[in-house]
């Protein structure tokens, strides 16, 4: 054991007692004792390496040491070096300790201040009475503008105050110690002397401080601008409170105004498709609009238990795309139309839609019926355009089919009245007059059986009629005209049909039947007629095998003036009325006709079918027609400029064509003749004429594509032929499309013979034979 440890031990009291005099000040006693331990066990030995427990001085541990050094030695005798080595070891050590715990000190004593300067709220402290400021952090300096505060009064520090009433509750918590806590309260400060003042709002405490005898003697002063907070809540405010003034405008609007108005909330089952929907508000004009009562707080399909998927569907692609949609929709289950307008109400997940809606109904029903009425008139229009249209068909053709006869009847009339005419000419002249004078009075009386049957004034002279004669004596009519184009007939006529009518008119109607039969049919072909009785009416069938009918003319077959080919290309004649004709005399008799056809060139079947007791007599009153006054005998004056002339005459009508031929080649004319373009085409190749002659209305091609093809040709081929259209279509527009067709003239049928000579000598000056 150390010898200086012992007699420390022995000296504990003595050395605390030196020690203490050589510092000059008591209150270390435990320190001393503390220390005076530590030495001890580091003499004998023992690790005193950490540093000791508790604050040490290193003037306590110079003293100590001092001390020890002062005591005696055992006998006098000096201490041990090894105790010596000890002590040096051990006040150093603890020197470092004193060191550490010095730094530590001062380090303890500096971080209460750096916390008051870094506070994130302002903090100041005032001295006093007078309020002096003894401390403020950089937050609070920061409020004021950086101004220097510490070591002033508040008055004198922020003058801004005065009139604000903050001194006054600075002098109030002073005297009466009780805090004060504000709320966003406004202060206006000025941070810079002369400057603009500025507004903030502060949430703070002043909080008094108190001595120990519990005295006032100063006041802390903690807090945070909250400027921006008020800013923000103020505007907040303000935003809520126009949000709801603008909702109470709108539902004041919604409730005012004539359309429905309603919120819905969309319900969607499992998969988030839209299912049904639930009425959340409803304005005055709902009800009105939709018929519902009490829907609020109901669904759809609770209210209209048969509304279709359709509503739904589109109110929930609103709700799901915030896309807005306009249209108009159809309820049935609630017998309405509805204009709507929808819009998503609030965020996506709320799934709400506003609806403004209005009941158009009326509306739809109105346009429904201008729609209906519109179309009336727009078949009226269509009708009557038609009607317009066919009427100047009609009349187009009814000049054509009366001037193609009266040309040969004129023209052969007139070549009678000259002298020298051959006695077979003149046979033959008088039979084609006969012929197309029985032809014109057809025509004739087709309009009158018309204009009767339209005025009404069209009777029958009913009787027994045995319908087997009627139609063998029409066969008879028919026959020859029959056998000239090549066609069959066949018959099949059944005894005992008879009937109550006027035979006449029954017979004109199977004669007419008969007559298209065999115009349309082509040689070779066949026509068959059969009769029949069917329970109570008896049945005829006229079928051919010739050029049918297209089903889309078809509804059309038994209509006044409707020709299939109403062209000027059309193969066959006519005005359009023997069917229409047909159909008016069989319902006179109480009867029906109908037609069936699979289609062109596949024949037709006309079925007639009459009752066997008609009780109706009617007369018919046919007017009477004076024979026309016979013309004067007269010469025939040719013009120089024929004689020698080559002429090239172009008809389909055989009389006409004969007729014409007669007539020039009285007046020393060359004359070639053609029936159709294609052959007046290869006599203009081959025999090169001088003037050309030429119809308009020809079947397969007419006289303008005749013309046509002819001007494209060299002039050396004939191209530069001088052309006269000779033609029945007499009206002032066919003139000028002849003329623009390339035509040098136009003359129309019946035309006179001196007027169609003169005509052609006027055009033979053009040719070039007569040149110079």
């Amino acid at each position: 054991m150390s010898a200086l440890a012992e007699l420390i031990e022995g000296q504990k009291d003595l050395l605390r007692t030196t020690c203490e005099q050589r510092l000059a000040r008591g209150g270390a006693g435990q320190r001393l004792s503390r220390l005076l331990d530590s030495l001890c066990q580091a003499l004998r030995g023992a690790d005193d390496s950490q540093p000791s427990r508790g604050s040490v001085e290193a003037s306590e541990v110079v003293a100590l040491v001092d001390a020890v050094l002062a005591l005696p030695g055992a006998d006098g005798a000096t201490h041990d070096p090894r105790d010596l080595a000890a002590l040096a070891r051990w006040a150093a050590a603890r020197s470092a300790d004193a060191a550490a715990a010095a730094e530590r000190s001062s380090a303890d004593s500096r971080r209460p201040l750096e916390l008051f300067e870094q506070a994130p709220g302002f903090v100041a402290f005032l001295r006093g009475p007078e309020m002096v400021f003894e401390v403020a952090n950089a937050a609070y300096h920061q409020l004021v503008g950086h101004r220097k505060v510490v070591g002033k009064s508040v008055r004198e520090a922020l003058p801004e105050l005065a009139g604000q009433g903050y001194y006054e509750l600075l002098e109030h918590v002073y005297t009466t110690g009780e805090p004060y806590l504000g709320t966003q309260r406004k202060v206006v400060l000025q941070p810079v002397p002369g400057e603009a003042s500025i507004d903030a709002y502060l949430d703070f405490i002043y909080q008094p401080i108190r001595d120990a005898d519990g005295q006032v003697t100063g006041i802390l002063v903690q807090g945070q601008e909250v400027t921006q907070m008020r800013l923000l809540s103020q505007r907040g405010e303000q935003a809520e409170a126009a949000l709801q003034a603008s909702e109470e405008r709108y539902r004041r609007l919604f409730a005012s105004i004539d359309d429905g108005y309603c919120l819905l909330q969309m319900i969607v089952d499992e998969h988030g498709e839209s299912v049904d929907y639930r009425f959340l508000e409803t304005n005055s004009a709902f009800e009105t609009h939709t018929g519902l009562v009490g829907a609020v707080g109901k669904t759809a399909r609770e209210m209209v238990p048969g509304l279709d998927a359709s509503w739904f569907r589109m109110y929930g692609r609103v709700a799901e795309t915030g896309e807005t949609a306009r249209f108009e929709n159809h309820a049935p289950a609630m017998n309405r139309w509805f204009e709507v307008y929808a819009t998503r109400a609030g965020p996506a997940e709320q799934r709400q839609v506003a609806l403004v809606f209005k009941d158009i109904s009326e509306r739809k029903r109105m346009e429904a019926h201008r729609a209906e009425l519109f179309a009336l008139e727009s078949a009226a229009r269509r009708e009557a355009e038609t009607a317009t249209r066919l009427r100047d068909e009609f009349l187009a053709t009814v000049s054509h089919e009366l001037r193609t006869p009266l040309t040969s009847i004129l023209g052969w009339a007139q070549m009678l009245q000259l002298d020298g005419l051959p006695n077979e000419q003149r046979r033959h002249a008088i039979d084609t007059i006969e012929r197309n004078a029985r032809a014109q009075a057809q025509l004739i009386e087709d309009l009158l059986d018309v204009s009767s049957i339209l005025a009404g004034k069209l009777r029958l002279e009913v009787q027994t009629v045995n319908i087997r004669e009627i139609v063998e004596a029409a066969l008879e009519t028919v026959r020859p005209a029959a056998e000239a184009r090549g066609v069959r007939l066949q018959a099949t006529l059944a005894s005992g049909a008879t009937v109550m009518g006027d035979p006449q008119r029954l017979q004109q109607v199977v004669w007419n039947l008969l007559s298209n039969a065999v115009k349309f049919t082509p040689r070779g072909g066949r026509v068959g007629v059969l009769v029949e009785r069917r329970d109570s009416s008896v049945e005829i069938v006229v079928a051919d095998t010739g050029k049918g009918i297209a089903p889309e003319f078809q509804p059309h077959v038994f209509e006044r003036f409707r020709q299939a080919d109403g062209a000027t290309t059309r193969r066959h004649g006519g005005l359009g009325l023997g069917l229409s004709i047909v159909r008016q005399l069989v319902e006179m008799h109480g009867g029906t006709v109908s037609v069936f056809s699979e289609g062109e060139d596949r024949g037709a079947s006309f079925t007639v079918r009459v009752p066997l007791a008609v009780t109706l007599r009617r007369e018919i009153e046919a007017p009477e027609v004076a024979p026309p006054d016979r013309p004067a005998t007269k010469e025939l004056n040719c013009p120089p400029e024929l004689a020698g002339l080559r002429v090239l005459v172009v008809d389909d009508e055989r009389d006409t064509r004969e007729m014409l031929g007669m007539l020039l080649k009285r007046c020393g004319v060359d004359v070639l003749l053609a029936g159709s373009a294609a052959e007046a085409l290869r006599q203009i190749a081959s025999e090169r004429p001088d003037v050309l002659i030429s119809d308009i209305g020809m079947p397969g091609e007419d006289g303008y594509m005749l013309l046509e093809k002819l001007r494209k040709l060299p002039r050396e081929a004939g191209g530069a032929l001088p052309a006269v259209a000779l033609t029945a279509y007499a009206r002032s527009e066919d003139r000028t499309r002849a003329l623009l067709a390339g035509f040098n003239n136009h003359v129309a049928k019946p035309v006179e013979p001196l007027e169609l000579l003169a005509v052609v000598a006027s055009l033979a000056s053009r040719t070039p034979a007569n040149k110079g």
